[in-house]
């Protein structure tokens, strides 16, 4: 009970302060990005040119990895070619990795914040 009240004011506060920080530059969102997500890891790799890489390790030993384009509009991050390997409507469970295209982040306090009706994930920058 504690930890969903805990999750549930964490989330707040990480979107209470990506909400009241001006937009980013491109220079500030490019950069090297990490999280873990129900086992499984991911490193997201955001260049300068508007390219990106992505390794994906789920607990299963599966790898995935990726390649594609980003774009910066307002706070949105849109990856496109990004291997989505999570269920928003299942809470987050973890899938068999599948490109997609015109997945947004919310770029806020150095991390990429993905939200959902039932839950989060965020990826803090090194």
């Amino acid at each position: 009970m504690h930890y969903r009240l805990y999750s549930a004011v964490c989330l707040a506060v990480i979107l209470f302060t990506a909400g009241c920080e001006r937009a980013p530059s491109r220079v500030q969102v490019v950069g090297t990005y990490s999280g873990t997500l129900n086992g499984a890891a991911e490193t997201l790799v955001l260049r300068a040119d508007g390219t990106f890489s992505q390794e994906v390790s789920l607990p299963s030993g599966t790898k995935a990895t990726g390649a594609g384009t980003w774009s910066l509009k307002h706070k949105g991050v849109t990856l496109d070619r990004y291997m989505h390997f999570y269920s928003e409507d299942k809470n987050g469970a973890l899938v068999q990795p599948s490109e997609v295209f015109g997945l947004i982040y919310l770029w806020g306090a150095d991390m990429l914040i993905r939200d959902w009706d039932s839950g989060y994930y965020t990826l803090s920058k090194r």
